[in-house]
């Protein structure tokens, strides 16, 4: 009867625990222990392992003068477990940005930088550890190529300031506004360029010096038509459109398409 008893009850819990998300176990793992900086990168890599079983969502390609910017974020169950941001300003600057998160607590922040100074490259490495969303270790490393960059040992760092917490908080907003297309990033029709070879639909926004986006037009429907011929009927209008993100570009994504991963959309 105890077997019996026993067999029963472990059935039962098998039963109970349902499918688990492959990060389950490290998400469970030892609930109350504080992360320390090694747990902390095996979670951040077994993210990165498994990105294509989260919810994805992106943003457009947003332009500010010569730079540009995207975001991409994978949640888990509607909530983040990362968000990366995508920096690129043509002769000066080349960024990304991982912020990693486990039970809606910031974790982990890694940065990597090709910076170009005096004609010059600089490779950059950064990683800042979290507890509660606040810093307790910085390291970095740095070098002239990324071969040799991956060599170099982590260097620590003076220890952040609590203070900034605020500005973590500052980022993350705008990187769900970019996801989202709300306040800087609200977005709304400018114009139409149209070529034998290519066409382009141009949003502004809504603030003077702004964001502005392009969408790259490789197949047309009849809402493009619509654009290209009465433009005027959508300027400074909010477009129900979608998109998708190729090789740093934002395309179109035509109504009929059979298209599930387009303008952020579930997947």
């Amino acid at each position: 009867l105890l077997c019996l008893f026993s067999l029963l009850a472990i059935t039962v819990m098998s039963c109970n625990q349902g499918p688990k998300h492959p990060q389950a176990d490290l998400v469970n793992a030892r609930i109350g222990t504080p992360m320390t900086e090694a747990s902390i990168l095996l979670y951040a890599d077994s993210i990165d392992a498994t990105l294509n079983t989260y919810e994805k969502n992106i943003s457009l390609v947003y332009q500010l003068g010569q730079a540009t910017m995207r975001v991409e974020k994978y949640s888990w169950n509607g909530k983040p477990v990362l968000f990366s941001q995508y920096k690129n300003d043509e002769g000066i600057s080349n960024e990304i940005k991982k912020y990693y998160f486990k039970n809606d607590s910031l974790i982990l922040l890694n940065e990597g930088a090709k910076i170009t100074r005096q004609g010059t490259d600089i490779f950059e490495d950064h990683r800042t550890y979290l507890r509660n969303n606040i810093p307790f270790k910085e390291e970095s490393r740095s070098s002239p190529t990324l071969s040799l960059l991956k060599a170099e040992p982590f260097q620590i760092r003076k220890k952040t300031s609590p203070d900034q917490t605020k500005e973590y908080n500052e980022d993350l907003k705008l990187l769900n506004d970019a996801v989202n297309g709300a306040d800087k990033f609200d977005l709304v029709f400018d114009n139409v360029i149209s070529a034998p070879d290519e066409r382009y639909i141009l949003l502004k926004s809504k603030i003077a010096g702004g964001y502005t986006a392009s969408i790259s037009v490789k197949e047309t429907d009849s809402y493009v038509d619509s654009l290209l011929k009465d433009p005027s009927n959508f300027k400074d209008k909010k477009l129900n459109i979608k998109w998708d993100v190729k090789d740093k570009e934002a395309v179109y994504v035509p109504v009929a398409a059979n298209v599930t991963s387009a303008n952020g959309l579930k997947r």
